[in-house]
């Protein structure tokens, strides 16, 4: 496994795939903007975006 797919993992609390072609994404209170432009990216225009779940220690501290 790559370096940045590790790297966005940490970051990503939940990832769903729902009706119509949407995907669910709920990251990290604390993830940086780069993760959710990569998930825009990677799952293109039907990424949505639930709020977000608390902070990750574990991320902070990789950090």
């Amino acid at each position: 496994m790559s370096e940045n797919k590790r790297e966005f993992d940490r970051w990503v609390a939940a990832i769903s795939r729902g009706g119509l072609g949407h995907v669910y994404v709920r990251l990290y209170q604390d993830a940086p903007t780069w993760v959710r432009d990569m998930a825009v990216n990677r799952y293109g225009k039907g990424t949505v975006f639930l709020p977000a779940q608390r902070s990750c220690a574990r991320a902070s501290v990789a950090a």
